[in-house]
């Protein structure tokens, strides 16, 4: 859960690093940042894209179906995780480390394209490459990305259908209550 919580802020961090206030002009100029806390954002920056970059390359979610996790549809690798604690019949298991296996293959698949496709924006820039072809790559990243992120989402939402309503309570408690964290979310079916 931690992992959770340090992915979360550090998206929170680098997405609001560059807003500023509502309220400022954009000709007023705050005090400038020392080298060493430019230095340290650049290295927080890296640190989390390099992290994100080994998590794609193992096939793994970093936090890109969260949504679905936090809002009772769970993650097949976390059902496989708290197999006891939900009492999941053989036949459940069985079906769950088959979904889980198929999301995995497909991640990796996809993830690897992604990071093709982004150091292929990469060389692209630094080729100094027309604007258009500058966005159609970009675009190209984009929409790996979220098919990248749709294979974990479906993941759960498959996932969700093979759990009773005891089994997805169950769940939330051992994902959430017991780190005070537990989801709002409707009724579940």
């Amino acid at each position: 859960m931690n992992k959770l919580l340090l992915v979360g802020f550090a998206w929170t961090t680098f997405l609001t690093s560059g807003l500023q206030h509502p309220a400022s002009s954009q000709h007023q100029h705050t005090a400038p940042r020392t080298p060493s806390q430019a230095g340290e954002a650049q290295a927080a920056h890296h640190s989390f894209l390099d992290q994100e970059r080994a998590a794609i390359e193992r096939g793994e979610g970093f936090g890109m179906a969260m949504v679905a996790d936090r809002n009772g549809y769970p993650g097949p690798k976390h059902v496989l995780e708290l197999t006891a604690e939900l009492q999941l019949t053989p036949e459940q298991q069985t079906a769950i480390e088959k979904l889980f296996a198929q999301m995995k293959a497909e991640a990796l698949a996809r993830g690897k394209e992604l990071l093709l496709a982004e150091a292929q924006l990469d060389q692209m820039f630094a080729e100094g490459r027309p604007e258009a072809e500058l966005q159609q790559q970009t675009n190209r990243v984009a929409s790996l990305r979220g098919e990248l992120r749709w294979g974990h989402l479906s993941a759960h939402l498959a996932a969700r259908k093979l759990l009773t309503p005891q089994q997805l309570a169950t769940y939330q408690h051992f994902r959430y209550a017991a780190h005070s964290m537990a989801p709002a979310f409707g009724a579940i079916e």
